[in-house]
This record gives C-alpha cells, sequence and structure tokens, in this order.
C-alpha cells in the first residue's frame, strides 16, 4: 500500500510540475530539428550482476536545460557529475513528462544539456578535457540523447 501511494504522489507532483509551470520557447518553434530522449535515474546499488539484465532506472520528472557550450570554468561549486550553479542564463528549458521523455526544438548549432536535479544540476558527461555535455543539432535532424542520472547511484 505504502507504494502505491508513493507512486501516486510521485505522479501528481510530477503532472502538478508539467500542468503548472510554463515552458519556456525554443529557440526557434517552427524548427524541424531537436534534441529528445528520455531522463531515468538510477538509485542504490546500479553494479551489474550475472543473469540480471542491467536497470536504467527509473523515469525521472525534471527540467532539462539547454545552455551554449559550456566549459568547467562556468560551473559553480562543481561536485563530479553535479554543480550547484551555472555562470550563463539557459537558453531553454522543458519539463520531462512522466514517463522521462522530453522534446526540445533547436537551431542547428551546438549546445550543452543539463538536467535540473537535487537543487542543482546533473551533468550528463564531459566533453574533451574542459567541455560541459556538448551536443550538436543539425539541420533538418533530431538529436536523440538519453540521459541516465546515475548521481546516487553506487557502482
Amino acid at each position: 500500500m505504502h507504494f502505491i501511494l508513493r507512486k501516486l504522489l510521485i505522479f501528481i507532483i510530477g503532472f502538478c510540475l508539467v500542468a503548472c509551470e510554463p515552458i519556456r520557447p525554443t529557440l526557434n518553434s517552427n524548427s524541424s530539428s531537436a534534441i529528445e530522449g528520455q531522463v531515468m535515474e538510477q538509485l542504490g546499488n546500479a553494479m551489474p550482476m550475472i543473469g540480471k539484465s542491467p536497470s536504467l532506472g527509473r523515469p525521472l520528472v525534471s527540467k532539462v536545460y539547454i545552455y551554449p557550450p559550456l566549459n568547467l570554468d562556468q560551473l559553480e561549486h562543481q561536485n563530479g557529475s553535479y554543480c550547484t550553479k551555472i555562470r550563463l542564463a539557459p537558453l531553454a528549458t522543458t519539463l520531462t513528462d512522466s514517463a522521462g521523455h522530453y522534446r526540445m526544438p533547436l537551431q542547428p548549432g551546438k549546445y550543452t544539456v543539463l538536467v535540473g536535479y537535487d537543487q542543482g544540476y546533473f551533468i550528463p558527461y564531459f566533453s574533451g578535457i574542459n567541455g560541459v555535455a556538448h551536443f550538436v543539432i543539425e539541420a533538418q535532424k533530431n538529436t536523440n540523447l538519453d540521459i541516465i542520472v546515475n548521481q546516487k547511484a553506487s557502482y
């Protein structure tokens, strides 16, 4: 019973976030290029086990932030894949749905993607020596990017 109530509460909170939060306009809402994917969260022991399929985690209802290409100097209080502040304003944001899916139309170019997490930002990967989660949008193409938030997972 407690498990069902917890899932219902998460669904209600996620629905309220989606219904109450205005989505900021993207760089070009008429663009046929976009980034899309699913955000999942892994918690606890995520160590692969023999005979058991690896778990991608559970869908995460969160904000996805798009920035111009960031480097490490533009992050504040960065610790591993987490930071508390970005020194630039985001170009666009969107919310994931209850299944963790997101889609954001963007003009062709190079960007950084971050996920709002635990009163800060989760960095899904690093690009080169100093880059932070860079991705490229090409004209007339969608970029698929699934993100696994493993900040609270152990391996």
